[in-house]
């Protein structure tokens, strides 16, 4: 438990919190409005605008943070915010922000104690995970599944090039339409930092049958196309951002070996577990 701790501090940064109005009770526990304000400024700043502050963004960003404190309610009730490991890796980190002389900033107090709860949040999903250990033969049913389920499918290889607009996204589509590599028109028109070092083309190979469970539009835009084709019209994504789609490379699904995916899988089963007992916890909550 106390290495996905540790991991938990290095990765969750500290968001600051400021007090305003209440956005929603959670079992008597309020969520303020600046609460949600500081997560959509930072997820703004993150994405260098391609996410912008919407009413849709601020619902998600408040069902996460309900959540949220549903998982500190759960683990300050199994006392594991007493839990000698927990308190150790709070300690390492106030130790290191400390060094980095990061506790002499303004609302640091504040900010501090924000962490402290996401820390203890993921305390509690590593509780859940360890008292619910993952079995071997779950996992090798998993495997059969998945094969039954990519059998006769297949996968692409995917460039992208992304645009703020239509405008720009047709300007990208007539060159390609003139013969020019989809590299070369990816550099110059995608938005996506990535996308301008590497040509806009994924590395890697993304099911078809996935696409079409998380990405439907995307889906429907490429289904068809065979390889070295792109799509003709811009796809509109989230936001203002058009995209065009280039298949790179077309093949029947590779599967790796089960003994290459068990680990993968494990970790798919111990966070459904998880959300299973998320799903519970927000049945049984009182939220106004």
């Amino acid at each position: 438990m106390k290495k996905q701790l540790i991991a938990a501090a290095i990765m969750f940064g500290l968001t600051g919190i400021a007090a305003a109005q209440t956005v929603v009770t959670v079992n008597g526990t309020k969520i303020d409005s600046k609460e949600v304000d500081s997560q959509v400024a930072l997820l703004v700043q993150e994405s260098q605008n391609q996410i912008q502050d919407s009413a849709e963004l601020r619902k998600n960003i408040t069902d996460r943070l309900i959540i949220r404190t549903l998982l500190i309610q759960a683990a300050r009730k199994q006392n594991l915010d007493k839990d000698p490991e927990y308190l150790k890796a709070l300690s390492q980190t106030e130790a290191e922000i400390k060094r980095l002389g990061d506790d002499k900033k303004p609302g640091f107090k504040e900010e501090w104690a924000f962490f402290k709860d996401e820390l203890l949040a993921q305390a509690y999903q590593v509780s859940i995970a360890k008292n619910n250990p993952v079995k071997s033969q779950d996992v090798s049913n998993a495997y059969k599944d998945m094969v039954k389920y990519y059998s006769g499918t297949q996968e692409v290889q995917l460039g992208e090039i992304l645009t703020q607009d239509t405008d720009t996204a047709n300007q990208a589509i007539n060159e390609l339409t003139a013969k020019k590599s989809f590299s070369a028109v990816a550099k110059k028109y995608t938005i996506d930092p990535a996308g301008r070092d590497n040509g806009g083309i994924a590395k890697g190979f993304v099911s078809l049958k996935d696409l079409q469970e998380s990405s439907a539009p995307v889906y429907n835009a490429i289904k068809d196309l065979k390889k070295g084709q792109y799509t003709t019209t811009p796809v509109q994504g989230n936001g203002n951002i058009y995209a065009v789609f280039y298949i790179n490379d077309k093949r029947n699904v590779k599967l790796p070996s089960q003994k290459e995916m068990e680990p993968i899988l494990s970790r798919r089963l111990q966070n459904a577990l998880i959300a299973q007992h998320i799903e519970q916890l927000y049945k049984n909550a009182s939220i106004k």
